[in-house]
């Protein structure tokens, strides 16, 4: 009885995601809609993707987007480990990583900054995969992007979350992994930071 009521739950949500998420890409306010319609329609979630590129290289994700290269949508996974910064490029169809990267001589020779933020990222018990499904979870909607980042002293996860036509942008600290923030969205705004 309880998986039978489960499905049809299921499939209008997908099916509320779905439309929400090409509604928001319709929107002539929305300069970054093909971006969001391509993490709403994609196979590879983000979280996915955030476990292929931690794999890849070992790192920590830090920040995850999408990328338009060569008329075709990726997700750009930015990882962090003790002797290197990687942009892990993920196909989101298929989940495969398309290429990594090291971000030149700053991933050999770290500046104070960059290890500054790879202590806080490896201190912190929240990971980004976990802060994208608290935002999810807390909006009822699907993550476009996130990022780890030092807000006036203070470390959190800022995650992006497509609902209803909107995009909100949802805090999380990354000291407990508890929402700290919620910043309602105009329809169909999207801003890069």
């Amino acid at each position: 009885m309880f998986r039978s009521k489960l499905l049809p739950a299921t499939m209008v949500a997908l099916f509320a995601l779905g439309t929400s998420g090409a509604t928001l890409a319709a929107s002539g306010d929305n300069e970054h809609g093909p971006e969001v319609a391509a993490v709403l329609g994609a196979k590879t979630s983000i979280v996915q993707a955030i476990a292929a590129a931690e794999q890849q290289t070992g790192g920590r994700a830090m920040k995850i987007e999408v990328e338009k290269e060569k008329g075709t949508y990726l997700y750009e996974v930015k990882t962090i480990s003790k002797d290197r910064i990687s942009e892990v490029f993920v196909d989101p169809v298929s989940g495969q990583v398309v290429r990594s990267e090291d971000e030149g001589l700053i991933s050999k020779v770290f500046d104070r900054a960059d290890r500054d933020e790879f202590i806080r990222l490896g201190a912190s018990s929240t990971t980004l995969a976990a802060a994208i499904a608290t935002a999810e979870q807390h909006i009822g909607g699907k993550a476009i992007e996130a990022s780890f980042d030092n807000e006036g002293g203070t470390m959190r996860f800022e995650v992006e979350v497509a609902k209803d036509n909107a995009v909100h942008k949802v805090m999380i600290a990354s000291a407990d992994g508890k929402v700290l923030k919620v910043a309602g969205g105009e329809k169909g705004e999207h801003n890069e930071d």
